[in-house]
C-alpha cells in the first residue's frame, strides 16, 4: 500500500517532465516547419516573378501583333468592297467574320495588357507605326466597320497617349459609337475628348456632338448646357456658330 502511495505521489512530477519535453519537441517542429515554409515561399516567389516577366514579354509581342492584324483586317475589308458579283448577304457574312477576328485580337491584347500592368512592366511598349495604325482604324471607320475601328483607336491611345492625333482618335471612338447607334456611349467618349484634350480642335466639336445627341434623346437641359459651353468656352471655333444656331432653334441663349 505504501509503495502505491509513493508511486501515486511521483506521477505529477513524471507528467510534468513529459509535458516540458513535449513543448520542446513542439517548438523544434514549428521551427522546422517555418524554415520549410520560408523555403517554399522563396521558390514560389521566384516562379511568380519569372511568370510575370514572361507575361510582360508576351504583352509586348501581342500589342505588335494586334496592330499587324488590324492592318491585315483593313486590307481584307478593302478587298471585300472591290469584289464584284457578290450579293449583300455574302458580303455581310464575310464582314462579320472579319469583325469577329478583330474582336478576338482585341480581347487577347487586353488580357495581355492587364497582365503587363499587374507585372509592372512592358505596358507602354508597342510595335508598329502610330500613323499606320491610326490610318487603318480611320479607314475601317469610314467603311462602317465600327468595331474594328474602335479597337484600332483604343489601341492607338493605349500605345501613344501623347501623340498629336490622340484627340482625334478619342473623338473617332465617339464617332464609332454614334455610327453604331449607341448614343450614351458616344456621349461618354466625346466627354473624354473635352476632359483629356480641352485645348484641341476636337473639343468644341465633341461638345457640339454631345449637345445634339442629348437633344435627340430629349434631354433639352443637357443639350442647352452643351451648346452654351461651346459658345462660352470656344467662342472663336467654327462650332460656336453652329451651337448658337441650335440654341436659337431651342428658343433661348
Amino acid at each position: 500500500m505504501r509503495r502505491l502511495l509513493v508511486a501515486a505521489a511521483l506521477l505529477p512530477f513524471a507528467a510534468g517532465c513529459a509535458t516540458k519535453q513535449d513543448v520542446r519537441d513542439l517548438r523544434l517542429d514549428m521551427a522546422a516547419q517555418r524554415a520549410h515554409q520560408d523555403s517554399l515561399f522563396r521558390v514560389l516567389l521566384g516562379r511568380t516573378e519569372a511568370m510575370l516577366d514572361s507575361l510582360s514579354d508576351q504583352n509586348v509581342r501581342l500589342r505588335g501583333d494586334f496592330a499587324n492584324r488590324l492592318l491585315a483586317i483593313d486590307r481584307q475589308l478593302v478587298q471585300i468592297q472591290e469584289l464584284s458579283g457578290q450579293n449583300q448577304a455574302q458580303l455581310s457574312g464575310l464582314r462579320q467574320q472579319i469583325e469577329q477576328s478583330a474582336a478576338e485580337a482585341r480581347r487577347a491584347q487586353e488580357a495581355a495588357a492587364a497582365a503587363g500592368r499587374d507585372g509592372g512592366g512592358g505596358g507602354e511598349q508597342a510595335a508598329g507605326d502610330p500613323q499606320e495604325l491610326y490610318d487603318a482604324a480611320l479607314g475601317a471607320l469610314r467603311r462602317g466597320s465600327v468595331g474594328t475601328a474602335r479597337a484600332g483607336f483604343e489601341e492607338f491611345l493605349r500605345a501613344h497617349p501623347q501623340h498629336r492625333l490622340a484627340a482625334d482618335a478619342q473623338y473617332n471612338i465617339g464617332q464609332s459609337y454614334e455610327q453604331g447607334r449607341e448614343p450614351a456611349n458616344a456621349i461618354t467618349a466625346y466627354g473624354r475628348v473635352v476632359e483629356l484634350y480641352p485645348t484641341s480642335a476636337r473639343a468644341p466639336a465633341a461638345l457640339l456632338r454631345m449637345g445634339r445627341l442629348e437633344l435627340g434623346r430629349g434631354n433639352r437641359t443637357e443639350a442647352r448646357s452643351r451648346f452654351n459651353a461651346v459658345v462660352q468656352r470656344y467662342a472663336r471655333s467654327p462650332e460656336a456658330g453652329e451651337a448658337r444656331t441650335e440654341l436659337q432653334r431651342m428658343g433661348t441663349r
